[in-house]
């Protein structure tokens, strides 16, 4: 492994043991399903952190679930227009996340969220960089659901990396294919219900989406709430699935070439869609219809000819593939994506009006 501190099989256990059970997890748990000493366990994740191993724990949150979308958009921009679209992408306080990409659009992608009341903001925003010349094609992937697929560590060496032969794959996919389910191994909805929610639920979100570790004992202080009611009110959050989950992402390897694959399916999906569950690699899945899918996961580089062949496999069953290398990720600094929220008439407010005005007046200061 190059770049990273040298982890050795506890290492590995311990992480495997969080990826599966949650970023949250106690070290006495930890100890429980590793067999290791949980003072052993407590040491092991701290030097991770500190050597930047391990990244904190965040929350999978799930906003559309109150109201609020989230639309990925993969931009081909057009010569010299990159510098002008970040400085939009920063100004808009829509735009939250995006990340260079090459593959069938070079350019950006781009996490567009809106209120579910103003669903075409992202298309609109889309058109209008179109229409002034700083983008020739876009490709819209509109975000219901999404879930962490788990990784299965036995496959990660502590002194080698990862290590998998891909003809186990070409396999399954072979066997796959020739299935009859139309069960697909996956947690996502096609139509996720909204929750009703507080103000302080509200509060308690963004403080996770910030800060997934920050004490109970905390955020009731914060929102004048007894410890008893923030338990409730985060394990009724967790019911409704606003949050998915917890997790801790790492970096157990060496560098990873990161992708975002997007498909859409001919019936019966599960023949296809039940191949991404069965690799040992951790990625998401995220879900638009029954029909259109995407994948986001990262693999060293010898295995993405592996990944790729057994790609190969599945095309004839695809009627569209998008497979785009990402890098060099950047989120705003200028706007928080609760921000949106609107406390006083409780909604989420993305008015479009005032980024197509962020989008003019850049371009007038540049002619």
């Amino acid at each position: 492994m190059t770049g990273i501190r040298p982890l050795d099989q506890k290492d590995i256990d311990i992480l495997g043991a969080l990826d599966k059970s949650g970023g949250k997890t106690s070290t006495e748990e930890l100890s429980q399903t590793t067999n290791i000493p949980a003072r052993t366990v407590r040491y092991r994740l701290q030097k991770m952190r500190d050597a930047q191993v391990l990244n904190p724990a965040r929350a999978f949150t799930h906003e559309r679930k109150m109201g609020l979308g989230e639309t990925l958009l993969v931009i081909h921009t057009t010569p010299g227009s990159d510098p002008i679209l970040e400085k939009m992408f920063e100004e808009i306080g829509s735009i939250y996340f995006w990340s260079s990409t090459y593959g069938r659009y070079n350019g950006f992608i781009i996490y567009v969220l809106y209120s579910l009341t103003t669903p075409s903001v992202p298309r609109r925003l889309a058109e209008t960089f179109q229409r002034e010349g700083l983008i020739s094609d876009f490709y819209s992937f509109d975000v219901t659901d999404y879930e962490h697929k788990n990784g299965d560590f036995t496959y990660l060496d502590p002194k080698l990396g990862w290590q998998y032969d891909w003809k186990e794959w070409h396999k399954k996919i072979e066997k796959n294919l020739k299935s009859k389910t139309k069960r697909i191994n996956t947690k996502c909805e096609e139509n996720p219900s909204i929750l009703e929610f507080d103000t302080n639920d509200y509060g308690l979100l963004r403080s996770f989406f910030d800060d997934a570790m920050v004490p109970q004992k905390d955020l009731a202080k914060q929102f004048a709430l007894s410890e008893t009611q923030v338990t409730k009110k985060i394990r009724r959050l967790e019911n409704a699935g606003v949050i998915k989950g917890y997790g801790s992402s790492f970096k157990a390897g060496d560098v990873m070439v990161e992708f975002n694959l997007f498909l859409e399916i001919e019936e019966p999906v599960a023949r296809i869609m039940n191949n991404f569950y069965t690799h040992p690699y951790l990625g998401s899945v995220i879900m638009e219809s029954r029909t259109r899918w995407g994948i986001r996961m990262g693999l060293p580089a010898c295995d993405i000819n592996g990944f790729l062949q057994g790609l190969d496999m599945m095309k004839p069953y695809l009627k569209s593939c998008v497979f785009q290398v990402v890098h060099q990720f950047t989120r705003g600094e200028k706007t928080h994506p609760y921000d949106l929220f609107n406390k006083d008439t409780h909604k989420w407010e993305t008015p479009l009006s005032n980024y197509l005005k962020i989008i003019s007046d850049i371009l007038a200061e540049l002619r």
